[in-house]
């Protein structure tokens, strides 16, 4: 067997294992209760259009997550952690597979998958490839958009064209206008550099026509049904405004300068090389490099004009730092100066140094403070350190560089997000909702909300209907019986709660407290004493 068919058996068996193993077990994190309840509501409503939270209309975002979690939850029978977070795992295999596609036009098979591995195992992918979030789909379209245009760079061929503008609006439908702007601004920089305007021809606009028509056919069809002009109001807001004069997410001008070497870790000190590199050889570059390097600049000067900055948006720079890395480590590998072999013996020994310490695993446990009932858990941590050690002596037997370092990452991509972060991820806002709606649904109360509530909990309450919500105690009507809020709230209104607590209210907490970084997770319930309150809930000091 080929080595090029071994190494691309074991990335994609990691990549299928780190992307799809217990998709499920984690309780709904950060912002995926919005996609998660808009999509149940959805359902309720039987709306094809308009996401709601709480029966309030959800439109900031483009329709193509919503569906895709719907069809998943109508396919696989229900809608749930699992059901959720399958389309996005999906869309991140879809980014490999079609991200080597994109690096075959820069390297040969063997630096075409190594590149490959390098994305699956950069923190900017590693991090969302799991997560019920926008910013995996719109890399999907991104890639595969841009996979298309340097498939048929030479060509003038109508079904790439087309490849390529309804990838940039598959990519612009699942987060914002970025997903469309990024590839044009790649193939607009090619076309102006080198290929002349071979592509300023009928099919091209043709083929942009037909995509873009659909891309606003999104907005017009999501405006008919809310009978409203807010999409349109909404697009405006938040694609162009958002860039000019953001009413959030305001970060320093020079803050990308810092998430881009956080994204591409654990690759960032090749990158650093890679950049070096070029700058020592500025004027024999070949015109892939340039192209990259072009590629980059433009990217980053794009998201840092504007105003509106999270480390997430800056993502579509994340491929084309790979493949200048690629092509550092290529030359670098074939001819190694001094530079590189520091780098290269460094990231070994410090790997290495890693995997010895991940065998200890089941003694320091108890020690570092995790839940004794998770105990097994540690094994799979030593196991994570052999599978380590056992991938660097393996890869430097087969003379095989980088691969002892991408494996390495990649076992520990699994064990890490795969395994050990749904196992130990506190499931407050689950069981809190989850018990509740049972509580309601045993009583005949509607539970009533006070201050912010969370959309995980929505999701995991499951409510057929509108769940009232008031900003004060104060506003609490007399048929409120099952009120809820945030712990931190409840710190605040203090004072005004107790009065209920004298007229023999009580207030209750989960019984286990959950430990989180993130206190908003935790929730109290109030009812009277009269309403039959039982596990998980117990009276809160």
């Amino acid at each position: 067997m080929k080595r090029e068919t071994k190494l691309t058996l074991l990335l994609a068996a990691g990549v299928i294992l780190f992307l799809f193993l217990n998709l499920g077990e984690r309780p709904l994190w950060g912002v995926e209760g919005r996609w998660a309840e808009g999509v149940r509501e959805m359902m309720l409503r039987g709306s094809l259009w308009v996401p709601t939270i709480n029966w309030a209309p959800h439109i900031t975002k483009p329709l193509i997550p919503y569906w895709l979690i719907r069809a998943s939850a109508e396919i696989f029978g229900g809608l749930n952690e699992f059901t959720v977070r399958l389309p996005v795992a999906a869309c991140g295999l879809l980014t490999l597979v079609a991200f080597y596609a994109l690096a075959r036009r820069f390297f040969e098979p063997y630096f075409a998958l190594v590149a490959t591995g390098m994305l699956a195992t950069s923190w900017g992918f590693a991090a969302y490839a799991r997560v019920a979030q926008s910013e995996i789909y719109q890399l999907a379209g991104i890639v595969s958009a841009l996979a298309f245009y340097f498939y048929g760079r030479e060509r003038r061929s109508f079904p790439l064209y087309l490849g390529f503008w309804l990838s940039a609006v598959f990519a612009a439908l699942s987060k914002g206008l970025p997903g469309l702007a990024v590839p044009v601004l790649v193939a607009g920089i090619d076309t102006l550099l080198y290929t002349r305007g071979r592509h300023l021809n009928f099919k091209a606009f043709l083929a942009a026509g037909l995509a873009l028509t659909l891309y606003l056919a999104h907005y017009y069809a999501l405006s008919k049904a809310l009978q409203s002009e807010l999409p349109f109001h909404l697009f405006v807001r938040e694609n162009l405004l958002q860039a000019v004069s953001p009413y959030d997410n305001r970060e320093p001008f020079y803050v990308y300068f810092y998430y881009v070497p956080m994204l591409l870790l654990p690759w960032t000190f090749f990158f650093f090389c890679a950049l070096i590199w070029a700058a020592k050889r500025r004027l024999s570059l070949s015109e892939k490099e340039r192209l990259l390097l072009w590629a980059m600049g433009a990217i980053f000067l794009l998201f840092t004009l504007a105003r509106a900055r999270r480390s997430y948006y800056i993502l579509p720079i994340l491929p084309f730092c790979v493949l200048f890395t690629t092509l550092y480590l290529r030359e670098a590998i074939r001819r190694p100066d001094g530079l590189s072999r520091i780098v290269f013996y460094a990231y070994g020994i410090l790997t290495f140094i890693l995997g010895l310490a991940l065998l200890p695993a089941p003694l320091l446990w108890p020690l570092l403070g995790f839940p004794a009932e998770k105990f097994g858990l540690s094994f799979a941590v030593t196991a994570a350190g052999l599978l380590v050690l056992s991938a660097l002596i393996w890869c430097m037997l087969r003379s095989a560089p980088p691969w002892g370092l991408i494996l390495a990452y990649l076992v520990l991509y699994i064990v890490g997000l795969s395994v050990l972060t749904p196992a130990l991820t506190p499931p407050s806002e689950k069981v809190f909702g989850r018990a509740l709606s049972a509580l309601s649904r045993s009583t005949g109360e509607t539970p009533c909300a006070l201050g912010k509530v969370s959309a995980n909990l929505y999701f995991y309450l499951s409510f057929p209907r509108r769940i009232p919500v008031f900003s004060s105690a104060r506003e609490l009507p007399p048929s409120c019986r099952l009120v809820f809020f945030r712990e931190s709230f409840y710190k605040k209104e203090t004072a005004f709660l107790r009065t209920l607590l004298r007229k023999k209210w009580i207030l209750y907490g989960l019984k286990r407290r959950y430990l989180s970084r993130d206190r908003n997770k935790n929730y109290l319930l109030l009812a009277p004493a009269d309403l039959p309150v039982n596990f998980p809930f117990e009276p809160y000091s």
